[in-house]
């Protein structure tokens, strides 16, 4: 792992199921579900419609005062008031500063993320580090495409990818270190034994993280 990922790792914070807080020059909040404090959000990015990404009380949450908002397109029913809705595939050169790559997230055998229903992933560029949360999905063949130094992954299985899914994930993504997501939430799906059965199989370092929700 070299200095920088590991200086980064420190600064993502695990708010819960698939919500994460990442700070540095910039702190960005990815679909934040049932945070508890905030306040200081840059930039919240959204991955799709679904309730558990999409929360229009947690993204005023997690706002200060001038902070942005970039939420997939196919959330634009449910938050019409986003600073940007975008795509899969799509590289946005400055959003709050930052470069953000968005990916698409879609399942290959399951019908809860369809591919042409346009969800999205989020490769974010921030202080030398290239962050990956890839929403949710399984694992699908253009990830071989994505470069990351660290990779936040759904391990839960039933709506997106199980632990095996996920070390094929890793293998396509090659990043430093992986992160599992999509667990500890009695309301949706996933434990941490699906974490840890991720941990012990993944071709790369895996860090499980502690919820600071």
């Amino acid at each position: 792992m070299d200095e920088k990922v590991a200086r980064m790792l420190p600064n993502i914070h695990w708010l819960g199921h698939s919500s994460f807080k990442i700070t540095g020059s910039k702190t960005v909040y990815i679909d934040p579900w049932k945070i508890t404090t905030g306040g200081d959000g840059d930039l919240v990015l959204v991955t799709h419609d679904h309730y558990d990404h999409l929360s229009p009380a947690d993204i005023k949450k997690a706002l200060r005062k001038g902070g942005k908002v970039m939420v997939a397109e196919c959330c634009r029913g449910k938050y019409p008031t986003a600073d940007y809705y975008t795509l899969p595939w799509t590289l946005h050169a400055k959003v709050a500063d930052l470069k953000i790559y968005v990916t698409a997230a879609y399942n290959v055998n399951k019908p809860f993320h369809l591919r042409e229903w346009g969800h999205c992933g989020y490769v974010i560029y921030l202080d030398g580090v290239k962050i990956y949360h890839a929403g949710d999905c399984d694992a699908f063949p253009h990830m071989r495409d994505i470069e990351c130094d660290i990779a936040l992954l759904p391990v839960s299985g039933k709506y997106v990818m199980n632990p095996a899914d996920a070390v094929d994930a890793c293998r396509m993504l090659k990043p430093q270190v992986a992160i599992p997501m999509h667990w500890g939430d009695p309301a949706v799906v996933g434990t941490r034994a699906d974490a840890e059965a991720f941990k012990k199989l993944a071709p790369c370092e895996v860090v499980i993280p502690t919820q600071e929700r």
